[in-house]
């Protein structure tokens, strides 16, 4: 979440072809070494860790209580974004249209149905919910199919899967193939600027959703988690200054005759970026960050509050500083400070110990 912040903070000031409001005029190539990282693995570790609590609040609420509880905490929060958050958005981009001269909405409005309405940075919330809602019918479709009888076999392969240290290889294929069928490379769907997503990009989120909510049925597996990190982070590393060469390749002159090989090429090098990181980070924080210390769980609570109202703020200050003459790294620190300012005081006193935290975190008692 709290990565999430820094990546939407930074999107201004690089120069990538993405759809965003504000375009900088501090803009560097140094922005995207900051960018690219993050956004190779965030939202796939994220699907995994909730594939992980979503198998353990299935199995401690049962069905019912898993859905009810899941529509309160993610479910409400997704339409009350929907219904004031991204009105407050829509907004923001007709006023960088009118600062700045872009014409980013004049262009959303050109294809804007209903179908299409931007669900912005709410778009992991829709997702969650298809995949819960998913993950829900499959065991319900296992009981009535009494396929009890196979899962020994499956846990048998799930547990030869996390033991192996090329695991990542493994995973590669499945998910180069969803890739494949992305908008561009390596993306596998332009997240938030329509209503419902791709299937293949609940097909891929929900691949690694899968490895979580698996993981949690086989807990004693966790500490495999814990081996290679060393390998699998060189092996990321590697994967990633692969990916870079491609994209340059991708955007050469020549790159048409060459198109296939280069599109496989930058898709097995972020597939596999990918699954290192999300193996890795998982076993570095399982092996270094296991206790418990109250001000990360404060963190982690009002992570999410912080996400889901940093986005007007952060494209409100990127419009307002676009065109100021300053170091971009300047203007990156001076949003993320103002956007802390802002959040974290608004989410103790307005959230934690109210009706709105009891909604998205469960009561929290004052200490």
């Amino acid at each position: 979440m709290l990565l999430g912040i820094v990546l939407h903070a930074a999107v201004s000031l690089a120069p990538v072809p993405i759809p965003w409001p504000a375009h900088d005029v501090s803009r560097s190539e140094g922005f995207i070494l900051l960018l690219a990282p993050i956004h190779g693995f965030r939202m796939q570790v994220f699907f995994l860790l909730a594939g992980f609590f979503g198998h353990l609040l299935w199995r401690r609420l049962g069905t019912r209580g898993f859905l009810l509880q899941r529509a309160q905490r993610i479910g409400m929060p997704f339409v009350a974004g929907l219904v004031i958050l991204i009105p407050m958005i829509l907004l923001l981009w007709i006023w960088a249209d009118s600062r700045t001269g872009s014409t980013f909405m004049a262009r959303q409005e050109r294809n804007l149905t209903l179908l299409s309405y931007p669900t912005a940075h709410l778009w992991f919330l829709e997702m969650l919910l298809i995949l819960y809602a998913l993950a829900v019918a499959l065991a319900r479709v296992g009981e009535w199919l009494h396929i009890a009888s196979w899962l020994p076999r499956i846990d048998a392969a799930f547990d030869w899967l996390m033991r192996q240290p090329f695991k990542p290889l493994l995973l590669l294929v499945p998910t180069i193939a969803l890739l494949w069928l992305g908008p561009q490379i390596p993306e596998i769907d332009n997240a938030g600027m329509r209503l419902l997503p791709t299937a293949a990009a609940v097909a891929y989120y929900g691949l690694f959703f899968a490895v979580g909510w698996w993981l949690h049925r086989r807990i004693h597996m966790l500490d495999s988690m814990r081996k290679w990190l060393l390998p699998y982070f060189a092996v990321a590393l590697a994967a990633f200054f692969v990916l870079g060469g491609s994209m340059m390749a991708a955007a050469s002159a020549g790159a048409a005759r060459n198109w296939t090989a280069i599109k496989f090429t930058a898709l097995t090098a972020a597939a596999l970026y990918a699954w290192c990181m999300t193996f890795a980070l998982t076993g570095l924080f399982l092996r270094f960050a296991g206790g418990h210390r109250p001000w990360v769980r404060y963190l982690a609570d009002a992570s999410y509050w912080w996400y889901l109202w940093h986005l007007p703020i952060v494209m409100m200050l990127q419009i307002w500083i676009a065109q100021w003459p300053l170091s971009g790294w300047l203007k990156l620190l001076l949003i993320l400070a103002v956007t802390v300012a802002i959040l974290l005081p608004s989410y103790h006193t307005m959230v934690r110990y109210t009706f709105i935290g009891r909604i998205m975190n469960g009561a929290r008692e004052r200490g």
